[in-house]
């Protein structure tokens, strides 16, 4: 071919592909984006709730398993893990299909769970057995157990480490995740449940049922900073993207604590549904969901007005004990 029309030939198929793949990004721009969606278990109705929040409706409802109680939501794998304290078992959800895709028999009382970042391990803590059972989500067994205090609840795993709430021994525990050795022991107050995590990684919350309050613990210091008095029987906690509020559930009180994280001091008290429990808040930070045990429903609370904007019928026993809203 000669030299010309060689050029001339590989100018047009360059421009094809360019106008090819300028089309392609164009359309993939346009398609709408799925909401994330707020996965509440409902304990006393052995089902999940799947509202949607950007109508802020509940759109589905799934039997997920016997008294549904805890959950974790892999982002990368599109997969949500749930525990069913009397199955004794957890649930796998497939988060794009919302099909139940496993079931994995476990322990003696599965109730906290979490993922590492590719969804590759559950960790499950049996509240009875005083252990973490670490779980291949692809083969479904059991890869190893790790001791820990006793009455484990509240996980987080962040990179290498994975925090502990052990509520009857008021301790948290830091474990390296790939020694799966226990580094650091924390004593915190009484009946630690739920834990929150800074998104920079720095700073763990431990939500102290008994004592009524909050301990803010320096993880690379392995040590309680301070203490924040909040409502009576906190149960779990959420920190927003930004780092600057952390909203925390006092279950006996009804109200949500919204504490100012820069300088630690209850900035807001905002009224909820009965017995509020599990607590998560929208990727842009926009609104906060709170499961509400005693009246079956969700609050959704505005972070603008740190008002209820909506309350959302779920299912009886409203819990999602862990990081429920997907992204």
């Amino acid at each position: 071919m000669p030299k010309h029309l060689c050029l001339t030939f590989l100018k047009a198929a360059f421009f094809k592909v360019a106008f090819f793949i300028g089309l392609t990004m164009t359309i993939t721009a346009c398609e709408p984006q799925q909401a994330p969606y707020a996965l509440i278990t409902n304990q006393l109705s052995d089902n999940l709730s799947v509202i949607d929040t950007q109508s802020q409706t509940v759109i589905k409802t799934i039997d997920i398993g016997h008294r549904p109680a805890g959950i974790a939501i892999n982002q990368q794998a599109h997969k949500a893990f749930i525990s069913n304290p009397e199955g004794p078992d957890i649930s796998i959800l497939d988060t794009k299909t919302l099909t139940v895709i496993a079931k994995i028999p476990v322990g003696a009382g599965p109730v906290g769970i979490a993922s590492n970042d590719n969804g590759s391990l559950i960790y499950v803590a049996d509240w009875y057995q005083h252990k973490i059972s670490v779980i291949d989500s692809q083969t479904h067994k059991i890869t190893a157990t790790i001791p820990v205090g006793n009455s484990p609840a509240g996980m987080i795993v962040n990179d290498t480490h994975l925090y502990v709430a052990n509520r009857d021994d008021n301790t948290v525990m830091i474990i390296d995740t790939i020694t799966l050795q226990v580094l650091h022991t924390i004593s915190v107050g009484t009946a630690p449940f739920g834990l929150a995590l800074s998104p920079n990684g720095e700073t763990l919350y431990s939500v102290n049922v008994r004592s009524s309050d909050v301990s803010v613990i320096d993880i690379k210091q392995a040590k309680v900073n301070s203490t924040i008095n909040v409502g009576s029987w906190p149960y779990c906690a959420v920190v927003s993207p930004d780092g600057t509020h952390l909203f925390v559930t006092n279950q006996d009180d009804s109200t949500i604590s919204v504490i100012d994280t820069t300088n630690p001091s209850i900035m807001s008290t905002i009224d909820v549904g009965d017995s509020p429990e599990g607590i998560d808040i929208t990727p842009d930070g926009q609104f906060v969901y709170v499961s509400n045990w005693g009246d079956g429903s969700v609050s959704v609370i505005n972070t603008d007005t740190f008002l209820v904007d909506k309350t959302i019928k779920t299912g009886e026993g409203s819990r999602a004990f862990g990081l429920f809203i997907t992204q």
